[in-house]
């Protein structure tokens, strides 16, 4: 093997934090808004760091054959968004990013325009940057090294497991949500029904039946709004954040309240750009 575990293990946290970075910055770029790009919380996106890990390992003796290290690592890194975007589908029920509205696609999970420039940047990165990164790894005595990368391990860790707390809160509390909306749907199909065909045609009608909702369907409104409120709060940390993070995200068991929080947070962004 041409890497040791010591310099794969650099490699993985240096390219994991420079591919946050480039995400953080093309986010930014096109929402006008700074975002904490990334599954986690911290400032790393794991799949950049295992996908230079592979592509090096794979491709390191074609690094002086520019046109194979550029089909080489379209195809590595392609599969291994196409591997990601599927298990996590499978794990969480959703997916994360969405490319069905791209050409030449897989799934959504790939697309020919983004394959071309993941191939273009490792192509650059194992040729241009690895070189730099190689030294700077070199020239970090070992005992610290060890000793950092001991830290940094413990520290993604912890932001995998808040991570994985995060995501059962959110799909507890869409859950919720759902449970609510059906609730009170049912119940104000009930009142609809009391109130009769022609008190359903006057607005002033219409608020007169939202009035005479039973206190118990006004109680599950205020928890629903309670919910979705404690949902979009500005915590750094939490669904807010990933919201913000994957506005392609799309639940497979809970789209309607998901959906409906994306909006509501889409509204709040805008207010706050207008001020």
């Amino acid at each position: 093997m041409p890497f040791t575990f010591y310099q794969l293990a650099w490699y993985f946290f240096i390219y994991a934090f420079l591919g946050w970075c480039l995400e953080v910055v093309f986010c930014t770029v096109n929402s006008g808004q700074w975002v904490n790009r990334g599954f986690l919380n911290g400032p790393v996106c794991p799949i950049y760091g295992v996908g230079m890990c592979v592509v090096l390992l794979a491709l390191w003796p074609l690094v002086h054959n520019a046109l194979l290290l550029f089909l080489g690592s379209m195809v590595l890194t392609s599969a291994l968004e196409l591997v990601t975007g599927f298990v996590l589908k499978k794990a969480f029920h959703t997916t994360w990013w969405d490319y069905s509205g791209q050409p030449f696609n897989i799934g959504g999970y790939i697309c020919l325009k983004f394959s071309l420039a993941w191939g273009l940047g490792g192509m650059a990165a194992v040729r241009l940057l690895h070189p730099p990164v190689a030294r700077l790894v070199e020239k970090l005595p070992q005992p610290l090294g060890w000793t950092l990368l001991g830290v940094l391990a413990a520290v993604l860790a912890a932001d995998i497991a808040a991570t994985l707390t995060t995501l059962a809160g959110l799909e507890r509390d869409l859950r919720e949500l759902d449970r609510l909306a059906t609730a009170l749907r049912r119940g104000s199909d009930a009142v609809s029904r009391e109130l009769g065909g022609a008190a359903l045609a006057a607005d002033e009608k219409l608020e007169e039946g939202r009035r005479a909702l039973p206190g118990r369907l006004a109680s599950m409104q205020a928890r629903r709004d309670l919910l979705r409120a404690a949902l979009l709060d500005s915590r750094l940390f939490g669904p807010r954040r990933l919201l913000r993070a994957f506005p392609g995200m799309h639940s497979l068991r809970h789209r309607e309240s998901l959906e409906g929080l994306k909006e509501e947070l889409e509204k709040r962004l805008q207010q706050r750009l207008r001020r």
